[in-house]
């Protein structure tokens, strides 16, 4: 079929794979016919991915150094920046001295008791604007325990799909 080699000579368009390709099975003939389609399309797939492997690497790698080089100078920017800022403030302030260019605001910081914040929300005192679901820990609990996960307002459906066995990779052999 497709050597990985000659990959570069192809012109591949979306339209060219999708007009070889039947979607609708509905006798036994057509089941073989789809099943076939979705072991090359799965091949094919492969190809392509290994194919623009390399490129992509170097180009992240080049991506990567270039956005550390600029991380890097923008940080120490930013450290003077800091260094100025506090100085003038610091000045502006000893001398009691009002300068329109710079206009000082107030920060806030602030720290969460979980145990308090947890309380407030079973109390209602907690606007449930500031409760958020942390979806990673979510689907590692509902890959632990699958559908008898038990948490009021998660519905964790079973979903059917299929998967092509690594043998449908050979295809291309």
């Amino acid at each position: 079929m497709l050597k990985e080699e000659s990959v570069n000579a192809l012109t591949i368009t979306k339209e060219k794979i999708l007009s070889d390709l039947k979607y609708d099975v509905a006798s036994p003939k057509d089941l073989q016919m789809a099943k076939q389609n979705l072991k090359k399309t799965g091949a094919l797939k492969k190809v392509f991915t290994n194919f623009f492997e390399e490129p992509v690497k170097k180009a992240f790698e080049s991506y990567k150094s270039i956005r550390d080089k600029r991380n890097s100078i923008v940080a120490s920017i930013e450290e003077k920046e800091t260094v100025l800022k506090q100085n003038i403030i610091e000045y502006l302030d000893k001398n009691d001295l009002k300068d329109g260019a710079f206009v000082r605001t107030e920060g806030v910081e602030f720290q969460i008791n979980m145990q308090d914040f947890i309380e407030g929300i079973r109390n209602g005192n907690v606007s449930e604007n500031l409760v958020a679901v942390n979806e990673t820990e979510l689907k590692k609990q509902i890959k632990a325990m699958g559908d008898l996960l038990d948490i009021p307002g998660i519905i964790v459906a079973k979903k059917k799909f299929i998967r092509l066995k690594s043998e449908g990779f050979k295809a291309l052999s």
